[in-house]
Order: C-alpha cells, then sequence, then structure tokens
C-alpha cells in the first residue's frame, strides 16, 4: 500500500468518524430530565408504581423509588403524558407536562376503587347498550355502553365522588353522584319520552323566501309523513335523543334530504326547496291557416319568461325567444306541425294544425253549420219570418173579415 492511498483511507475513517460524534452529541442535548415525585392524597411518597412517559413519536418507563421519586428523560419541549399505575393507588387520568423542560413535576394519586353501574328502564327491566358516562373532578372517566345485562363494570378508578349520566337513543337522560370504594354497586333508571319538531319549509329562490304549502315531510326510519300548511310548517312527535334523515319532497320542485338531530327539548328543522328547472311553451292558436302567423311564449319554472331559446318547427330553426320571451312566425304547412324549444338542455313542445285556405278551419266549417240551423229554426216550417205572435194575429183578422160577410 503506497503513501497516497493509507492517506486517503485515514481521511475516510476520519469522516465517517465525525457524524456518529455530531448526532450523539446532538441527541444528548435534545433530552431533559423531568423529576417525577409521586404522592397519595395526604401527601405520602409512593413507591413501586410504574410510570409511563409518552410523547409524539416515543415513550419511556421507569418505576418510583421509595421516596417516591424517578427520573425520566424526554425530548426538549415536547409534550409528554405520564400514566401511573400502582398495586394500591391509581390515577384516572395521565398527568400532562407542556413544552418539557429539566423540571420536576408531583403527582398525586388516589386509592383503587372499583364500581358496578346497572341500567334499568321505568319498568325495572335491564337497557342494553345504554351510555354510561362517569365524571370526576371535572374529567370524563368512563364513556362506554351497558351490556346485554343492562351492566357495566368499571376497571380500576379513583375512589370519591362521581356523577353518573345514563343515556340512549329514545330515552331521557338520568342523572346522579354517588361514591365509589373499594367494590361499589349503583343503579339507575331512564324512560322513554318523545319532543316535538317542527319543520320550516322554504322556497329561497325568492326574496325573502316563501313558505311552501303542502310539501311532504318524511322521516323513513320512523315511517312518518306529515304535510307542511300554508306557512310552510309541519309538526310531528319524534323519540328523544336521536337523530333521522328528513326527506322533503313536493311535485315539480327538486327533493331535498335533511339530518335531524333530537336530544331533549322541542326543536325547529329549517329547509329551503326550489321547483325543478324547467321550460314551458305556450302557443297563440293551435289551429291556423297556412301562411298565418302564431305566437309563441316561454317560460321558466317559476313564470319568468326566457330569452334566447332557441325555436324550431319539424326540427327546422324558425328563431329565437326575444327579451320578452316571445317569438312569432308563420306557419307554411299543412297538418299537424310540431313546435319545439329548447334553452339550457331544457325543452318543451306544442303542436299547431295548418289548413290549407281553401279548406278552412274547422272552427270555420262549425260557424257555417250553426248559421244554417238557426235560419232554419227561426222559419218553424209556416215560412220565411211567420213566427207564432203573427200566426194570432192573422187568426184575428180572418175572424174579423167573416164577421162583416155575415
Amino acid at each position: 500500500m503506497n503513501r497516497t492511498t493509507t492517506v486517503l483511507l485515514a481521511v475516510v475513517v476520519v469522516v465517517a468518524a465525525v457524524p456518529a460524534v455530531t448526532t450523539a452529541e446532538r441527541t444528548q442535548s435534545d433530552l431533559v430530565t423531568v423529576t417525577v415525585t409521586v404522592e397519595n392524597e395526604v401527601g405520602m411518597a409512593v413507591g413501586g408504581a410504574e410510570l409511563t412517559a409518552t410523547w409524539d413519536g416515543g415513550n419511556r418507563t421507569a418505576t418510583t423509588a421509595s421516596n417516591g421519586q424517578a427520573l425520566i428523560d424526554v425530548p426538549r419541549g415536547a409534550d409528554v403524558d405520564i400514566a401511573v399505575q400502582s398495586d394500591s393507588y391509581v390515577r384516572n387520568t395521565p398527568y400532562e407536562v407542556d413544552n418539557a423542560g429539566q423540571e420536576s413535576v408531583t403527582i398525586t394519586v388516589a386509592e383503587k376503587g372499583f364500581a358496578t353501574i346497572r341500567v334499568l328502564d321505568r319498568s325495572g327491566v335491564p337497557v342494553n347498550k345504554a351510555a354510561v358516562q362517569l365524571f370526576h373532578d371535572g374529567e370524563t372517566v368512563v364513556n362506554t355502553r351497558t351490556n346485554a345485562n343492562g351492566i357495566y363494570q368499571t376497571g380500576a378508578i379513583e375512589q370519591g365522588e362521581y356523577t353518573l349520566r345514563a343515556l340512549k337513543e329514545r330515552y331521557y337522560t338520568n342523572g346522579t353522584t354517588f361514591e365509589v370504594g373499594d367494590n361499589t354497586s349503583v343503579s339507575t333508571r331512564i324512560e322513554t319520552g318523545s319532543v316535538l319538531v317542527t319543520f320550516d319549509v322554504k322556497d329561497d329562490h325568492f326574496d325573502p323566501a316563501r313558505p311552501v304549502e303542502s310539501a311532504t315531510v318524511s322521516i323513513p326510519k320512523l315511517g312518518d309523513t306529515s304535510q307542511t300548511l300554508a306557512d310552510g310548517e309541519a309538526t310531528t312527535s319524534v323519540p328523544v335523543n336521536t337523530n333521522f334523515e328528513v326527506e322533503i319532497t313536493k311535485e315539480g320542485y327538486e327533493t331535498v334530504t335533511e339530518q335531524l338531530d333530537v336530544d331533549e327539548e322541542q326543536t325547529t328543522l329549517s329547509a329551503t326547496i326550489q321547483r325543478e328547472e324547467s321550460i314551458s311553451l305556450t302557443v297563440s292558436n293551435s289551429q291556423v291557416i297556412v301562411g298565418e302567423n302564431v305566437t309563441v311564449d316561454v317560460e321558466n319554472e317559476y313564470g319568468t319568461v326566457v330569452e334566447g331559446a332557441t325555436v324550431t318547427v319539424d326540427g327546422e330553426s324558425v328563431g329565437e325567444t326575444n327579451e320578452q320571451g316571445e317569438l312569432t312566425f308563420s306557419i307554411q304547412n299543412s297538418g299537424v306541425n310540431t313546435i319545439r324549444v329548447e334553452s339550457d338542455d331544457l325543452e318543451d313542445s306544442a303542436t299547431v294544425e295548418g289548413f290549407s285556405p281553401d279548406e278552412g278551419t274547422p272552427e270555420d266549417t262549425a260557424t257555417e253549420v250553426e248559421t244554417t240551423e238557426d235560419e232554419s229554426t227561426t222559419s218553424s216550417g209556416i215560412g220565411p219570418g211567420f213566427t207564432p205572435v203573427a200566426a194570432v194575429v192573422a187568426a184575428l183578422l180572418a175572424v174579423l173579415v167573416l164577421r162583416r160577410r155575415a
């Protein structure tokens, strides 16, 4: 091996070693020691307690000495949760260290206790899957549900006073306080109930929004259906502490689905719906002589005129509606003419029947027939203009002539 090769190897070894030393120094400088002291509610040190420190991306454990102390190295500036477990003591929630530095903390623990909670209905029947919540010193300790026998048994929790809340869908919430000792049993009752819900349905196309009458409000899960009155409101009874999907429908309107969340107080669900988009075509005359004009009027679903709508007759364009939503054009063909109007993927159609000039329209023919019937009726079979009154006068004149001759 020549001298140059030896020097290069030495440089590589030195360079490779530098990062390891630097990383080790940086790791040590990024850690801080937290001195933890664990004591009971009367200030006595608790030795042999297991500590578990947890932070984002890591954790560490330690055991307290007879003086109740333990040292835990954690990342500088980390938010650290310290949980405590002991044969005789427990802490319901971890102790929180925010922005950890070189510091000392004291964690208080309480004697272990256990509780058996039973939830019954008004008749004393166990309630399956009833929610059970336990609160202690403003902290939520338990949030779970009962088993098929209406029972929940806690793990080890601090002894002391607790607030118990029991609730379930369709049941009123029941709250009570009790003391947890070595092994405590408590029963609580809940009962079913319902509240009134008012549905307020409006059409927000308008400003201000207008009530929608005769809209159908359905709760499929309950099989419940009601209709809104003139003020746009409908009222129904719904079980407490529930949530449902509500469907609002009306002919000519878009269907709307809303979420209804009900607690234990009367509530209102406000919903807005609008008409389904559409256009409608009105023709001035359904029957015309070929060559005569017809006028079409085009409106949208709210009766507003539609400008720029394309109008065709039997597939051939005849123009677009003006700012009044109108277009006037002549009918060129006899027979049925199909008029179609289109605007923004919406369309409507109507028909106009065309007649040649020598045929006339059905209305013209009907008028002539009616006139002939009138003339024949006035004759009464006696002669033109010979009415019943004239007949009477003629008879009187005849009598007078006979008398004179006599």
